[in-house]
């Protein structure tokens, strides 16, 4: 295997092996994914594929590790404002990014449900280090919007924030459940998504803030 010489690649080259690849796992399992068509749709042969990568298997966790970084991108600039106008302008911000990251989107989303289990532990890895990073991320968005809150007693702020994010996920894992095979329905009802996590957080702002 010689990563290095593939990142050494033309960008447009690199490029086109690597949105090749996560179009087709975007669209089938890992093992109904065939390297014979995705190294005709790339004009190069088997023997080069696995020169870069080594395996089906490499190449496939490489993959999902760019499709992961796209998608995880950090959100910058968070619009300034209210605590709904902080938190749903990062969320409309991530929405975008799915937009425009659809095959990614994609491939994250057949990744979640594939049980093969020759990719198992190393696309765990890859999608726990990933979700960490997500946390880590919505606790700042959410720490800036519960700053714009005014509390009865300062003391539950911390405990807000840990209710706060059992509220979002659930509203969030309630949709992401519902529309697992379908995730652009995700996006298209976004809207609704956000009107039922403001209906749930109003009602728990209001036993807490003045």
């Amino acid at each position: 295997m010689s990563l290095e010489t593939f990142e050494n690649l033309p960008a447009h080259k690199k490029e086109l092996i690597l949105s090749i690849g996560i179009k087709e796992f975007s669209l089938k399992s890992y093992k109904d994914v065939s390297t014979d068509g995705i190294t005709k749709k790339c004009q190069i042969s088997k023997g080069i594929l696995f020169h870069y990568f080594g395996s089906k298997k490499q190449y496939y966790l490489y993959c999902l590790e760019k499709a992961m970084e796209r998608l995880v991108s950090k959100t910058e600039n968070v619009m300034k404002g209210d605590f709904y106008e902080i938190l749903f302008s990062s969320m409309n911000r991530k929405i975008a990014i799915c937009m425009q990251y659809k095959d990614e989107m994609h491939m994250v989303n057949m990744a979640s449900r594939d049980a093969a289990v020759e990719i198992a532990d190393g696309k765990a890895e890859i999608m726990q280090r990933y979700r960490n990073s997500i946390q880590l991320e919505s606790d700042e968005i959410l720490k800036m919007a519960v700053a714009t809150l005014e509390f009865k007693d300062e003391s539950k702020i911390q405990a807000a924030i840990t209710g706060l994010h059992i509220y979002t996920n659930a509203v969030l894992n309630k949709y992401l459940l519902q529309y697992q095979q379908t995730p652009e329905q995700f996006l298209e009802h976004s809207e609704k998504i956000k009107e039922e996590m403001k209906e749930y957080l109003d009602m728990m702002l209001y036993g807490i803030c003045k």
